[in-house]
């Protein structure tokens, strides 16, 4: 497999347990708790980041290499540039959910429910279509020149959160990672 695969699929990992995070808080939202806003606020932060920034590119250079070697393939999977536009924009609407609550403003129960669950429900999606339709299409139909030039092109930038050097916006998001995956461990072994 291409080392940037195995990074993708890392990175996919690592995005799958923020929305795990984010469904816990929706969760206690939804049990008329308080979720911890500071943790929503650092998702948010992080999404509008590193995947936007450095996560996304490497995927639609993939894509890109795709449409030339396989466009039968490519037209399979859509268009992943529309898709990460959409996402984007659907956590525009989380984060302004977000922002409502935490201002003040009127904002029905429901809607922030809606907003955050869409939100979820569409990186779920959006993840596995990358995993089953656009990442073996490319595995299968691009060149070691085409990895190679997608690796010389690719960011050398660190994850801020999963890459061992927090950055200190994310460090509250960290704890609370680690301390649900100690958690859900816990709960297997004491399920055997």
């Amino acid at each position: 497999m291409a080392k940037i695969i195995e990074a993708l699929l890392q990175e996919h990992e690592n995005l799958e347990k923020l929305l795990s995070v984010l469904e816990h808080e929706l969760e206690l939202f939804d049990h008329n708790r308080r979720p911890d806003y500071d943790i929503l606020q650092s998702i948010i932060a992080y999404f509008e980041d590193y995947p936007q920034r450095c996560h996304h590119p490497k995927e639609e250079m993939i894509f890109g290499k795709l449409r030339i070697r396989d466009p039968a393939a490519a037209a399979t999977y859509g268009d992943v540039d529309d898709e990460h536009e959409t996402e984007a924009l659907r956590l525009r609407g989380f984060a302004e959910a977000v922002n409502a609550v935490l201002s003040d403003q009127e904002i029905l129960r429901e809607s922030f429910h809606a907003a955050v669950h869409q939100f979820i429900d569409s990186q779920r999606e959006h993840l596995r279509k990358e995993e089953t339709l656009l990442f073996p299409a490319a595995l299968r139909a691009l060149h070691a020149e085409d990895w190679a030039d997608i690796d010389a092109r690719m960011s050398d930038r660190k994850d801020p959160l999963f890459d061992g050097d927090v950055a200190e916006k994310f460090h509250n998001l960290e704890r609370s990672i680690l301390r649900w995956e100690q958690e859900a461990e816990l709960a297997r072994t004491a399920g055997r």
